[in-house]
């Protein structure tokens, strides 16, 4: 198909697929956070919106199984995966919370690092605190024995096989570890993880390995979810991906199939399709599931598929990093070029711009997730930039 049919990135996409972002008179530049999503496949949405509320029987009954199994089947092909090992759930934070409830048992212990997701961590330490036990009276809450090894990510990182090596004396000093969590890109540090050796060397110990993808799917060139070899991979596509919020596909390897049961119990948790023990959770807003595959047309016939897109995206991250670093006298975080995300970037925040709101909240934050920085100090605050809305204004 030839370029000429594909829509211009840049000013003339954002007139004729984005008006709704143009009409704020403000580009919203952190996909990393909510993502965008273009005109047809809101109308999508509002559509089933509608349907739902003129016709709920119509279309519990008749649309939204199928609906869903659409959206399922678009982006299976999209990410060449089978759409058996995949369902949709609302969001990462989600989809990992639900694997935890399901594949933890007493005397677990699950390896985190520094640079995991807050709200991960918080799941993954929730699973330590308390375990309930299910054959005895509800009141009956026995203290677990799930432990929770954080691993403390060190910089700078020269290799990819730093990363590694850190990985690997964690697992030969805590040979009780039984879940790793991995993430595909940090979302604290901008940093692309070599996930597939680390799943290698986590799995060759026994260890079940859970990838946190959730600003993967859109973003990593030609991502291969199968050949990395995890138990379980959990993306979100409505970061990257333009599907509308509450929208993330979790996916598992064929021997994990069965494990994937929804923490919310209804009629299809019995299903022999995963997908559908995910279909109905009871009566709930499913139009964003239903308008997954209206992105997946957008992403594959208006722009021309992933590849056109992140090879856009990825120009514009390098350009833009590098223009701040320079304007600010300042530095990106110390990794490899090849670890950094295609289309996010990590830059210290020169003085001038450390306000005390920042500083303050930053503080918050570090004291209540633990998030590593270069420093102790708040003066070497950290910025995520995240890059892709910028397409919409370039030209």
């Amino acid at each position: 198909m030839s370029c000429e049919k594909f829509v211009e990135f840049g000013k003339s996409v954002l007139a004729s697929d984005f008006p709704h972002v143009a009409s704020t008179g403000v580009i919203m530049l952190n996909s990393g956070s909510f993502g965008l999503s273009p005109k047809s496949v809101i109308d999508k949405k509002i559509e089933c919106i509608q349907d739902f509320e003129s016709y709920g029987d119509n279309y519990v009954r008749q649309s939204l199984l199928r609906q869903t199994e659409d959206s399922i089947e678009a982006v299976a092909k999209l990410l060449d995966v089978r759409p058996d090992q995949c369902v949709i759930v609302d969001n990462v934070t989600t989809g990992i919370s639900n694997l935890l409830d399901t594949i933890v048992r007493p005397g677990d212990t699950i390896l985190v690092n520094s640079w995991t997701y807050g709200s991960v961590k918080m799941a993954a330490s929730l699973s330590s605190e308390v375990m309930t036990n299910r054959n005895s009276d509800e009141t009956d809450v026995k203290p677990s024995s799930v432990q929770v090894v954080e691993l403390d990510i060190e910089l700078p990182i020269k290799s990819e096989e730093d990363i590694i090596e850190q990985v690997r004396k964690t697992l030969e000093q805590r040979s009780d570890i039984r879940i790793a969590i991995l993430d595909h890109i940090t979302s604290s540090t901008a940093c692309l993880m070599p996930v597939q050796q680390l799943t290698k060397l986590c799995r060759s110990r026994g260890v079940l390995v859970v990838i946190d993808g959730a600003h993967a799917i859109g973003q990593v060139p030609e991502l291969d979810i199968e050949s990395i070899g995890a138990d379980f991979y959990v993306g979100n596509l409505h970061k990257w991906c333009f599907a509308p919020k509450s929208a993330a596909l979790l996916w598992a390897r064929p021997d994990r199939i069965d494990s994937l049961r929804p923490s919310v119990v209804s009629w299809l948790v019995r299903d022999h399709l995963a997908s559908m023990r995910f279909a109905f959770l009871g009566t709930r807003d499913t139009s964003s599931v239903c308008a997954v595959s209206e992105a997946v047309r957008f992403v594959k016939q208006s722009c021309g598929g992933l590849a056109r897109i992140q090879a856009y995206c990825s120009r514009l991250a390098d350009k833009a990093s590098q223009h701040l670093a320079t304007a600010w006298n300042s530095h990106k975080l110390p990794i490899p070029a090849n670890m950094e995300a295609p289309f996010m970037r990590l830059i210290a925040l020169p003085k001038h711009l450390q306000c005390r709101e920042i500083l303050d909240m930053t503080n918050e934050y570090r004291m209540t997730f633990k998030t590593l920085y270069t420093s102790a100090s708040p003066a070497r605050l950290l910025l995520i930039w995240t890059i892709f809305g910028s397409w919409l204004t370039s030209s």
